[in-house]
């Protein structure tokens, strides 16, 4: 993993010459958060947007934390393993995912939800990454409770490109990149094809095997094909392939004197391998647009992964291959919405829809040389299949009801079946014979939200409003009782209220934008595992919290040459009344974990025309970000608290119209800052480190 900083580019944001050609202005930004085009000034959300060439600052190998760590009040739960796409913003999140589907942040790559379990979504070809705040239940759907984050992808382009990308740094950094666009049919038919892999060599040091735990290799393919037979007809075809392959330790001692370092033996091996395809189709009446969505993914990830680590649980468990466990995920979704709406110049703008949903989820589990006593109840053979099928019905329409006023109302009607086969062949006396169970959940909710925007003048919009969302119930992935011969009990549906007012505003003639919110949401049933050191396992639970707060961002053009820009979040979380006793460890008003009160970052960007420094074309440019997370509680008793942790990262560089060269320095300081943790009972503080210092050079060519 290379953690990166995002700063806006000036060949991005495309600043402009004001009318008396002295000054810059700021470009309207353009997102379809709403399923319309329309500026993201003028959307009543709290969006965080992030486009064009600053998706290249994205890292492949990091993609959710890089721009968690951008975004005030959004939060990746880098759990590791199986826990790839988990997100928190504004402190609502699961506490701890319990199936694929469990999560409350919808992370999507061209409208289509991936799973919790997934590949984190690549950044290649990216035209922005747009993300919403607040619940979007409405167009967003299931699981969408604290937010959305989109990843929206290049399409082709009637119009010949060739562009290579490469990248070369410390730790055995490496990143190539092609990308490749042509027309095959004027102004009817192109293609679009986007190539990437990336690798870096571990940086936690291995004490048992020697060298270095931590390695990560990614790669990435999408190729699209658009038809567009007429001026009001398009159809775009996608296929698109992502291997992700990391032997990073899930834990480490946290008070090790070799920190951060491990005692993994054999080291863990984690592959990630998904692809899929997708069908966009959309036709242009006169009075509305009509869009057909089709999507197929299929994901696998063979896993092992050992157990004991040596420096936690001592010398005795050392040995090469033992207590290992070894995982088999399998994972396939389709994926298909009908829509209408209105065109995007219409008084009145509104979608409605249909949209199915389907998962079939397969997990396979065994254990290899258990010689410690704690791992017995890992023996056996556990297999899990789960099948949800999800339906859906929505409708959003913004009404202007004055010059100045605009309401918005929208709702969503969700309907989810899903059916449980846990099998389980287990090794007396730690655990039964053999067991097995069947189990069914059912349920529907209603989804969406009111609210009102009035736009004071051209520049400054003011909106409030209140949402509802939920995140769906279901069974565990993991049966942790069944390997007792106990059935495993189902969880509820989460449902939350939300209210939210804040502010848009375009200030000093265009060269500085504003925006700030503050927030209020009431969940219910937050989905939770707790940690029971006695036994080495978990147990499920469902808790109420509440969580409030605010986020500032801010972007100022100071002179046509130097961008400031930064923003900041609050977010208090705590839970509500909690019954006593209570299994889970958690009390009434404890803090929510996972949750830091104070986010934030704060950059900018110099540019000067390179004739000045008597190179005939382009320009030179230096940029800086900080950025900021504060402490975080490890889990509901809080054991410990995190450290809270800032990260600096900077790029120096020379950017021409065909071509680009630049240093950069990810992490300047070398912060090994702490990104999760937990307990695994007295003197055993665990957590997982973030990815150290990493100097390189990157060169860009177009033709």
């Amino acid at each position: 993993m290379t953690s990166t900083v995002l700063i806006p580019l000036p060949a991005v944001a495309q600043e402009q010459e004001n009318a008396e050609g002295q000054a810059t202005i700021l470009d309207t930004i353009t997102v379809t958060a709403r399923r319309h085009a329309e500026d993201a000034q003028s959307v009543p959300i709290s969006i965080k947007v992030i486009e064009g060439r600053e998706t290249e600052q994205i890292s492949p190998a990091s993609s959710n934390a890089d721009i968690a760590r951008s975004t005030p009040n959004f939060v990746m739960q880098e759990f590791g393993g199986n826990y790839t796409n988990i997100g928190h913003i504004r402190g609502v999140g699961s506490l701890f995912p319990l199936s694929p589907d469990d999560t409350s942040v919808s992370f999507n790559v061209d409208e289509i939800p991936m799973s919790a379990f997934g590949i984190p979504p690549s950044a290649l070809d990216l035209s922005r990454v747009e993300v919403l705040r607040g619940p979007q239940g409405t167009l967003y759907g299931r699981n969408s409770q604290g937010g959305a984050v989109n990843f929206v992808p290049n399409t082709p382009e009637f119009h010949r490109e060739f562009r290579l990308r490469g990248e070369i740094g410390t730790n055995g950094w490496h990143l190539g990149e092609f990308i490749a666009n042509m027309p095959l049919i004027d102004d009817t038919l192109a293609a679009r094809l986007a190539l990437q892999y990336s690798s870096r060599d571990g940086d936690i040091r291995n004490v048992v095997q020697g060298g270095e735990d931590g390695a990560i290799r990614v790669g990435a393919a999408r190729g699209s094909v658009l038809w567009t037979p007429s001026d009001v007809t398009s159809v775009l075809l996608s296929l698109n392939y992502d291997r992700n392959d990391d032997a990073t330790p899930l834990w480490v001692m946290r008070d090790a004197d070799c920190y951060p370092c491990s005692g993994l033996n054999p080291r863990n091996d984690f592959r990630r391998e998904q692809y899929g395809t997708k069908l966009r189709v959309e036709h242009d009446f006169d009075a509305f647009r009509f869009t057909s969505i089709s999507a197929f993914q299929s994901m696998e990830s063979p896993q092992v992964m050992d157990l004991a680590d040596g420096l936690v649980y001592g010398d005795s468990v050392n040995g090469p291959r033992e207590n290992l466990s070894l995982v088999e995920l399998g994972e396939q979704n389709l994926f298909q919405e009908f829509r209408l709406s209105s065109h995007d110049d219409a008084h009145v703008r509104w979608t409605a829809g249909l949209n199915y949903f389907q998962s079939d989820f397969d997990m396979l589990r065994r254990a290899e040389n258990l010689t410690d006593p704690a791992f017995f109840t890992y023996g056996g053979r556990l297999n899990t299949e789960m099948r949800t099928r999800s339906y859906a019905a929505f409708g959003e329409a913004s009404v202007p009801l004055t010059d100045r006023l605009t309401g918005v109302i929208g709702m969503r009607l969700t309907h989810e079946e899903k059916r449980v086969a846990y099998v389980f062949d287990g090794e007396p006396p730690d655990t039964v014979d053999f067991f097995r169970q069947d189990a069914s959940f059912k349920d529907s909710f209603v989804t969406g939200r009111v609210g009102l925007n009035y736009q004071w003048t051209d520049d400054l919009m003011t909106y409030a409003s209140m949402g509802r969302g939920a995140v769906a119930g279901g069974l565990p992935w993991v049966p942790y009782n069944v390997p007792f011969g106990i059935n495993e009990a189902s969880f509820p549906t989460s449902l939350s209220w939300t209210y939210e007012a804040g502010f848009k505003a375009t200030l000093w003639d265009g060269r500085a934008t504003l925006n700030g919110s503050l927030f209020y949401n009431d969940v219910r049933d937050g989905h939770l595992l707790t940690y029971d050191p006695a036994i080495y396992s978990f147990t499920v639970a469902a808790l109420d919290y509440e969580t409030y707060g605010g986020e500032l961002e801010a972007r100022v053009q100071v002179t046509p040459d130097l961008t400031v820009f930064g923003g900041i979040g609050y977010t208090h979380a705590t839970f509500g009344t909690i019954p006593e006793p209570s299994l889970t460890g958690a009390r009434t008003g404890g803090r929510v974990p996972g949750i830091p009160r104070l986010t934030g970052h704060l950059g900018m960007e110099y540019r000067i025309d390179a004739s000045r420094l008597g190179v005939n074309q382009g320009e030179f440019y230096v940029n800086a970000n900080y950025q900021h997370v504060g402490s975080r509680a490890v889990d509901v008793k809080r054991t410990f608290d995190l450290d809270a942790y800032g990260v600096v990262n900077a790029r120096l560089g020379w950017q021409g119209d065909d071509a680009e060269v630049y240093l950069f320095a990810n992490n300047v300081f070398d912060e090994r800052y702490e990104i999760i943790g937990a307990s695994y009972g007295p003197g055993l503080d665990l957590v997982r480190p973030g990815v150290g210092r990493t100097i390189g050079l990157g060169a860009s060519v177009r033709f």
